[in-house]
């Protein structure tokens, strides 16, 4: 990768290129971001999207870890868990698609720091909630809060990123969220709600610390991205072809300070501008025939595999203390299982340089359906259940990371944040409806039962991803260069 304190524009920009695409504004662009490379400012850039996206995995697993706090304060039942945890995901389709369509209009930084905004106010109303539906209603506002982190987040990061370090950058993203997060976020879970639950007022309050504790570092991040350059390619769809200059040169000099950055070196002119510019958001884009095929495919896949993922992180602990463990042996196991989160996360990153996105997918898919099988069949005894389940984990978050990684690539810049929103906000409607349907299927037919419609959904999601296009490899442009 390359590292450089400065970078004068590359003398192909100075005229044609033969083997630029024909749309020149945009065979521009990515020329000079694939030869800025890899900089200390790409670092910190996606330090500080993590930082959000982190928050977000410790949130989705909260619901399934206070299950008896939230018991012992308003009375709720199996039932009402999964009605929170729906709430939330319904704030969360909400605040995707607004998000989304604010990053596309309004720019990707701004996006991210409205988004953490809403979260903290969520998480601390949450954490004072006196009655069951004010906190259904918290849990909206940090589920619309949340929305749009991870899939602006992805925007951003595809964007600025060179093509070759695209998919594994996307990717690893996942590791520190889905991986690291899931991790330590029942590590967290099992010290508040364990050794420190007495300190902390008992089982009927150490919950509401939780929240408090998952709320306030967020504020700090916002400080944080006021230092975030903008995307140079959301800028020059915009026709701010100056801004866009600084943001490659901040990206050049992996400096972000404007005043170490200095006078911003001109890669791009008014002829590069696209014609996009003067739409605020051209949904136009979204509805073509090719848009809506890619829509259908990975949007199908999204709902089969994230809907997987949030039933098992929902409904875990509760079918691990009905197979007679304890509430803090069931937290202890679920973190343990989500050792092979990290490790599936770790694995998308790995493979993402080098094996196609459609091949990891539908190999992926096969394979968790085979794990889903073997646990339903086999998940006996302490070490069968986190065996079988870590390797369940490991496919869920290989296919989750690289179906984060393909979804912004398969729509153009000026659509690209409410795009990749919408395919992942079908995701975020199944991980409110799959765990509906899973409750009544644990109650009938037990954690077989669970295990075998998991199954049964990858399945399906190994068959939608065939009908995605293939990205890895090309740049942002050639795979999103004509509207047919």
């Amino acid at each position: 990768m390359q590292s450089s304190d400065s970078l004068n524009p590359p003398p192909a920009l100075a005229g044609s290129v033969a083997d630029e695409p024909t749309d020149t504004s945009s065979g521009r662009l990515s020329v000079v971001m694939d030869q800025i490379g890899w900089t200390k400012a790409h670092w910190v850039i996606v330090s500080m999207v993590l930082a959000g996206m982190f928050f977000d995995a410790l949130e989705q697993d909260t619901t399934g870890a206070i299950t008896e706090g939230l018991k012992a304060s308003f009375g709720m039942d199996t039932s009402d868990l999964a009605f929170l945890n729906t709430v939330m995901i319904i704030g969360g389709l909400v605040g995707r698609l607004t998000t989304g369509y604010l990053a596309d209009r309004k720019g990707r930084r701004y996006a991210l720091s409205f988004n953490l905004l809403l979260y903290t106010l969520g998480g601390i109303l949450s954490a004072i909630a006196p009655t069951q539906f004010l906190l259904e209603c918290s849990r909206f506002i940090v589920g619309v809060g949340l929305g749009g982190e991870f899939t602006v987040g992805l925007a951003l990061v595809s964007e600025v990123v060179a093509t070759k370090y695209r998919g594994t950058v996307a990717a690893s993203l996942n590791i520190g969220s889905g991986g690291v997060g899931n991790f330590v976020a029942f590590g967290l879970f099992l010290v508040v709600l364990g050794p420190l639950n007495d300190v902390l007022g008992g089982t009927d309050a150490s919950w509401r610390w939780l929240y408090v504790l998952l709320a306030i570092p967020a504020v700090l991040v916002v400080f944080i991205r006021r230092y975030m350059p903008e995307s140079p390619r959301f800028l020059l769809s915009k026709g701010r072809v100056d801004e866009a200059n600084a943001a490659l040169t901040a990206l050049a000099t992996g400096r972000l300070s404007r005043k170490a950055q200095g006078t911003p070196t001109p890669y791009l002119t008014d002829a590069d501008i696209p014609n996009v510019v003067g739409q605020s958001v051209p949904l136009k884009s979204l509805v073509t025939g090719r848009s809506l095929r890619r829509t259908a495919a990975i949007g199908a896949a999204s709902w089969m595999s994230f809907g997987a993922q949030i039933t098992l992180l929902v409904l875990m602990p509760s079918i691990l203390v009905a197979q007679g463990y304890s509430i803090s042996d069931s937290l202890a196991f679920t973190m343990t299982m989500n050792f092979g989160s990290l490790l599936g996360a770790c694995a998308a990153a790995l493979v993402a340089r080098r094996v196609g996105r459609r091949t990891t997918v539908i190999s992926a898919a096969i394979l968790g359906c085979g794990a889903a099988v073997a646990f339903a069949t086999f998940a006996s005894g302490t070490a069968l259940i986190l065996l079988l389940g870590g390797t369940f984990q490991f496919f869920a978050l290989l296919l989750n990371t690289t179906l984060a990684a393909w979804s912004p690539e398969v729509y153009p810049t000026e659509v690209r944040a409410l795009g990749c929103s919408i395919v992942n906000g079908i995701g975020n409607v199944s991980g409110a409806v799959m765990p509906l349907i899973a409750v009544p299927v644990f109650h009938v037919w037990g954690m077989a039962g669970v295990f075998l419609m998991l199954a049964v959904m990858y399945v399906f999601l190994a068959f939608a991803a065939g009908f995605a296009p293939e990205t890895q490899g090309l740049t942002l442009e050639q795979i999103n260069r004509s509207q047919v």
